[in-house]
């Protein structure tokens, strides 16, 4: 079995991740600044390990997680909504709850390289040009724990992890469509 690597983006992540479990194996990317060498490391090594991508749930950090994940076969990826990341003005995984972690842990996608949703259908939805369009992504994200997305990049997201149509239907309207 392979032994897990979580990818952060910076030394704080790292640090707060160390504290909370002891063993667990992390590796920093250095922030939007990207240390080539953590690039390189991750890429030639990318067969040793299970890599887990847990960035901060802002524009810059899935801009991070874009690129690293673009440079990578598997990568997986656990994402964290803002509201459970924020300190005073911050946005960080160094302030995430245990408790929030620990739930994040559970939910852990692996990165689909196919469209499995159009873009026909997920207007179909109501997930984008439609008046709750806002309240459908919020109970989308909320379910598939994907952390706040606009509707771009919860429909980026949802292909990201393989979700149908039907999928998303059994979201929005219940169990059986």
């Amino acid at each position: 079995m392979k032994k897990t690597l979580f990818v952060v983006e910076g030394i704080h992540d790292e640090h707060h991740l160390k504290a909370l479990y002891p063993n667990i194996e992390t590796i920093s990317v250095g922030g939007s600044a990207m240390i080539k060498e953590s690039l390189d490391f991750l890429i030639k090594y990318q067969d040793d390990f299970e890599i887990v991508l847990l960035f901060d749930p802002d524009y810059p950090g899935e801009k991070i997680r874009k690129q690293v994940s673009d440079k990578l076969k598997e990568p997986r990826h656990i994402y964290i909504d803002q509201s459970i990341a924020k300190y005073k003005r911050k946005i960080g995984i160094e302030h995430v709850s245990k408790a929030h972690l620990d739930e994040a842990l559970q939910h852990i996608m692996i990165q689909s390289y196919e469209t499995t949703l159009s873009k026909e259908a997920y207007i179909d939805l109501g997930l984008e040009g439609h008046k709750e369009a806002k309240q459908r992504r919020l109970k989308v994200t909320k379910e598939l724990h994907l952390g706040y997305a606009n509707a771009k990049t919860l429909y980026k997201r949802l292909n990201l992890i393989g979700k149908t149509k039907e999928d998303i239907q059994r979201i929005i309207y219940g169990a059986s469509i």
